[in-house]
């Protein structure tokens, strides 16, 4: 119950005393770990979760939450190990196939990261997560049509004007991909926030200068063939360029206010 309520100090208090009374116990092993987990203790709720595995006798949940402590960790290999286990045991666990998507997605394996998570979806029609995670795959090939279909299909299985932010503003931006102005800015009414109102920046992530960002241009412009040599390009302060409109010296845009009214995190 505790833990169910998100008290977790008390939780780990009371599954701490049971793995003691009772070492056999893969409950008590599995709910300590996770409370270990919560309050940061990662290695020593992983060897708790191993040890849950075992007395389980293997089974395929434990294996799955095994699988993900070891993905949160940047351990790909353990936990593409812990998916493939489990599926071996449970063909039909969409967990497993999710978690094995993850761990191909995660080590640039897209085709693999695409089939695994259509079975998932195959077993679990509803699966957010997993509905998201080919999204993300379809937006970084520059598929917008395919990341369109998925997304629209999540934003379906929910009442209207109720799909999470996240997900209409994706919707959006793969309709303005696919030159849907219009339709991208229809889709945006949905997202009702009375209590965010302003001006939000809305750019990619990270940051460069006007050099890096010449020189960017030129390496593409290079690798598509479009000029056969780069020229050299020597970067200079603004303070060596004048104009007469005043340039702030770092203009970087701040999407802090976005991130926060709409839980989004742009790459």
């Amino acid at each position: 119950d505790a833990q169910q309520r998100g008290h977790w100090e008390r939780a780990e208090m009371l599954f701490a005393s049971a793995v003691i009374q009772c070492p056999q116990d893969e409950r008590a092993r599995c709910g300590y770990a996770e409370s270990l987990w919560q309050r940061g203790d990662r290695a020593e709720a992983i060897s708790h979760m191993e040890e849950a595995a075992r007395l389980s006798g293997h089974d395929p949940e434990r294996l799955v939450q095994l699988g993900r402590m070891y993905f949160a960790r940047g351990d790909w290999q353990r936990a593409g190990q812990q998916a493939q286990r489990a599926i071996a045991a449970n063909g039909q666990l969409a967990d497993a196939w999710a978690l094995y998507g993850e761990v191909s997605a995660a080590q640039g394996n897209r085709s693999e990261a695409l089939a695994s998570f259509h079975r998932a979806l195959s077993y679990q029609p509803e699966f957010p997560q997993v509905q998201l995670a080919i999204a993300g795959i379809y937006e970084q090939e520059n598929r917008p049509q395919r990341a369109l279909a998925a997304l629209q299909s999540l934003a379906a299985s929910y009442p209207p004007g109720q799909a999470p932010v996240e997900v209409v503003i994706r919707e959006s931006f793969a309709l303005r991909a696919l030159g849907g102005h219009e339709a991208a800015a229809t889709v945006l009414t949905q997202v009702s926030h009375p209590e965010s109102q302003g001006t939000w920046h809305v750019v990619a992530d990270g940051q460069c200068s006007w050099h890096e960002f010449a020189q960017s241009i030129y390496g593409e412009a290079l690798v598509a063939g479009i000029i056969q040599r780069a020229p050299k390009l020597i970067g200079i302060p603004s303070s060596e360029y004048p104009t007469k409109a005043r340039r702030p010296a770092y203009s970087r845009l701040d999407t802090t206010k976005f991130e926060k009214d709409f839980g989004l995190h742009l790459p």
